[in-house]
């Protein structure tokens, strides 16, 4: 029983790191210790399923870069099976697409149209710009979809 359970564990190290027995935990030092100076960010990642809302819009920036941008509508889910006041549908919940990279952005553009069903991945920023109209500085979240992102 073990040898046949030593056969799956590995004597080399991923880190580079002598080990001093072959089980894959160094016998010197605390793996503990070694995540203390590590800078986690977190994970700021949106997967969206739902229906188009605006139809997507390319915009030229002052830097020469497209930007195409749109909405996704999520939620007013409701159940047919059911009838009655409990029934009544979800509000919608709406985000804002913004797809930095271009060929998904002219897939995009020519593609989708109001109502059809897209799956979007893609970081969640946010953005602040000046209101002119308020003269206040407005913060927008909204998932931006780069080379890393999906659109389906």
């Amino acid at each position: 029983l073990y040898t046949a359970s030593r056969a799956w564990s590995s004597s080399t190290s991923f880190s580079g790191a002598h080990e001093k027995n072959g089980m894959g935990v160094e016998a010197d030092g605390d793996l503990a210790d070694s995540w203390k100076d590590a800078d986690f960010r977190g994970v700021y990642r949106a997967i969206i399923c739902g229906s188009v809302g605006q139809v997507p819009v390319q915009k030229k920036l002052r830097n020469g870069h497209t930007v195409t941008v749109f909405t996704v509508g999520t939620g007013g889910m409701f159940d047919q099976r059911r009838a009655g006041a409990e029934n009544l549908p979800m509000p919608a919940q709406w985000h804002r697409i913004a797809v930095h990279n271009e060929q998904l952005g002219t897939y995009a553009v020519q593609k989708l149209v109001k109502n059809a069903a897209v799956y979007v991945e893609g970081d969640i920023e946010t953005r602040a710009y000046n209101d002119n109209i308020n003269n206040q500085v407005k913060i927008v979240p909204e998932i931006c979809v780069r080379f890393d992102g999906k659109l389906i």
